[in-house]
């Protein structure tokens, strides 16, 4: 008790205060849109880590449900580990979901950048997916000029729907 006594008088107010402060990090949530089952998709920013070249860990919650996880910026997939799930994206939601823990997290995926060109789609119909080989976006159906920012692997990246997606170079050639 005296010893407190001694303590407590021989410190200032303000270093009193910081030690009795307990401070807790914030997490900073962001909200992305909904899922295709309707529920809130968002990202706690926060907990976005890099776990290799091609892999970044990050906790996202469904609703309420809080999903630790980790993103494949590679394959365009995640996987939960409380279940050992791996997904890939069902909706635009979930596609920039991954944009956001990919382009945050500090891994590279393997694509090469053209700027913005223009690019001319000849053989309509045509999917836009929402990852390499992925669920479709929407379908170009009529020969069109569209932006290329972009390719991974024979995939090029474009904004043709509205929202990050992927063309295969196949249905594609360079507008000159």
């Amino acid at each position: 008790m005296q010893f407190t006594r001694w303590l407590i008088g021989t410190l200032s107010l303000g270093t009193l205060l910081s030690l009795a402060t307990v401070t807790q990090a914030q997490s900073s949530i962001r909200y992305i849109g909904q899922a295709v089952g309707g529920q809130r998709v968002s990202v706690d920013l926060n907990s976005i880590t890099s776990a290799s070249f091609r892999s970044v860990n990050f906790v996202y919650y469904l609703g309420n449900d809080r999903r630790p996880s980790q993103a494949n910026c590679v394959d365009r997939t995640w996987t939960t580990f409380e279940d050992g799930v791996v997904h890939s994206p069902q909706s635009v939601t979930t596609a920039n979901m991954l944009d956001l823990v990919c382009s945050n997290g500090g891994s590279t995926q393997p694509s090469q950048s053209v700027g913005s060109q223009s690019w001319f789609v000849f053989a309509p119909p045509s999917n836009v997916r929402v990852s390499p080989n992925g669920n479709v976006l929407c379908v170009l159906r009529s020969p069109v000029s569209i932006n290329v920012s972009g390719f991974s692997g024979d995939w090029a990246i474009t904004n043709a729907c509205g929202s990050r997606g992927y063309i295969h170079s196949s249905q594609i050639e360079p507008i000159n």
